[in-house]
């Protein structure tokens, strides 16, 4: 809650878009650089993906504007190619997850930045600009409501992601403080998402509703509609509607079991913050699938190459690991490749198989191979009921011989603690780029991606990510 002599926390927030320089530390614009190019490599497969694909002839019916398509040689209105590029962006699931928001945030943040400033002629330094800000303030909500709203159900993509969007895209506009506070509150009402969407198509078209709903709400607010003031915090805030009208007894039980950085409060000096993207950085999947399988992966991966068994020796695979990340593996049985990537059963059977998983074990073709499928039943788990910065996954492998070997990893690798290097990343790149069947441009758009300087037009790298194969 605020006090009488205090701005709102939209009006906060508005501020400090519209005023605070764009003098960020070198960090900062070194991960907003490393998102910008991650992005795009799940972009460019993801295309061609099922939500993608279908998705595709609808918003091209709408019409064409300035904004370019991903793996389309059309351009559409802003709104529309944020819809359809942040729905690429996130239909491998091999995005990046940020902590404070529990979210998939570039998927939603780069697409809307990316149709904006195309639109707007907007450049590479631009962009990175808008990326940062929003980000922050996606991180700075996150913390008022998570861990419980995104245990209650939320999928804080499709939520706090067109809250990030709008933030990132008032800034890119340049929008005054007024604006830019109008851009986040009218925001809050373009903002949905359930985790029960996970496995379907329309779990990946939450990022893309979340970036054209920035675009949207930072277009509105340009254009002079106004907006709430209290859309955040209050009785009939996003606090109170999406964490539950028991706020303040959670709140309460957080002392003592809080996340990092999880305050459960909304701060209204918000230029004292810690500077989000450098704070806490972005976890850089390196698997395409939920990340809640990512620290139990890392750890069967780590043992297999450790002790060197073979699928043939293990009896079971134990993975004990908190609630809130096995709730999000809730298909024992995957029957499409969308529920393949929350499968606990079917992705640690493929670790088992072949030391690691990647973009070919999620295609229909590889689902019921039966000797993965074999394996499938080897696969255990158990829920333990503490927050995952409480309670490390472990791994526990039995062999028939009765030996047993076991890890417990905090954080996956490519997050800030155990990150992914620069080599690494843009090997993760060529490997995408080189799984885009349709795409037909790969070598134009690694020369763009390697001299992301700020002054380049984002133009020419948005023409890069066109180029589709004939058909």
């Amino acid at each position: 809650m605020t006090d009488s002599a205090s701005p709102s926390i939209v009006t906060a927030y508005g501020i400090w878009l519209a005023k605070t320089s764009r003098d960020w530390p070198k960090d900062a614009w070194h991960i907003a650089r490393r998102a910008l190019i991650d992005t795009v490599a799940c972009m460019i497969p993801g295309a061609a993906d099922s939500a993608p694909a279908k998705l595709w002839p609808v918003v091209r019916s709408w019409g064409s504007g300035s904004s370019r398509a991903v793996v389309r040689n059309e351009a559409l209105s802003a709104p529309a190619a944020a819809l359809f590029n942040g729905t690429a962006a996130h239909a491998l699931d091999f995005d990046d997850n940020f902590d404070p928001a529990k979210a998939h945030a570039s998927a939603a943040l780069i697409p809307a930045l990316l149709a904006v400033g195309d639109a707007q002629d907007s450049s590479i330094g631009d962009i990175l600009d808008g990326y940062i800000a929003g980000l922050q303030i996606m991180g700075l909500i996150g913390q008022a409501v998570n861990p419980f709203h995104r245990s209650r159900g939320w999928h804080a993509t499709g939520t706090l992601g067109a809250i990030g969007a709008a933030a990132g895209c008032a800034r890119l506009l340049a929008l005054n403080d007024a604006e830019a506070g109008n851009a986040i509150s009218i925001s809050t009402s373009l903002a949905g998402g359930f985790m029960s969407q996970f496995g379907s198509d329309t779990k990946p078209l939450h990022a893309g509703l979340a970036a054209s709903g920035g675009v949207q709400a930072a277009l509105f607010a340009r254009a002079s509609l106004t907006a709430g003031h209290a859309t955040l915090e209050g009785q009939t805030g996003l606090q109170t509607l999406m964490v539950g009208p028991d706020l303040e007894d959670l709140s309460h039980s957080m002392e003592g079991k809080a996340e990092h950085g999880q305050t459960m409060r909304f701060d209204h000096e918000v230029a004292k913050a810690p500077l989000h993207i450098v704070e806490h950085g972005l976890k850089v999947k390196r698997f395409p699938n939920c990340g809640s399988l990512h620290r139990a992966l890392d750890g069967l991966i780590a043992l297999m190459e450790r002790h060197h068994f073979a699928p043939s020796d293990v009896e079971y695979v134990l993975t004990r690991a908190p609630t809130a990340h096995l709730k999000n593996l809730m298909h024992e049985n995957p029957q499409t490749p969308a529920e393949a990537k929350f499968s606990l059963e079917y992705s640690m059977a493929a670790a088992l198989i072949s030391g690691t998983v990647g973009l070919d074990d999620y295609r229909a073709n590889a689902l019921f191979r039966p000797n993965l499928r074999a394996e499938m039943p080897k696969i255990r788990k158990e829920h333990v009921d503490a927050l995952e910065s409480e309670f490390p996954t472990e791994v526990h492998a039995k062999m028939w011989s009765g030996e047993k070997h076991s890890i417990a990893l905090k954080m996956p690798v490519g997050s800030k603690a155990v990150p992914m290097s620069d080599a690494q990343l843009w090997q993760k790149l060529e490997t995408c780029l080189a799984a885009a069947q349709e795409f037909d441009g790969q070598s134009k758009l690694l020369s763009q991606l390697s001299t992301l300087d700020h002054d380049k037009p984002i133009r020419h790298l948005t023409e890069a990510l066109q180029n589709r194969k004939s058909d």
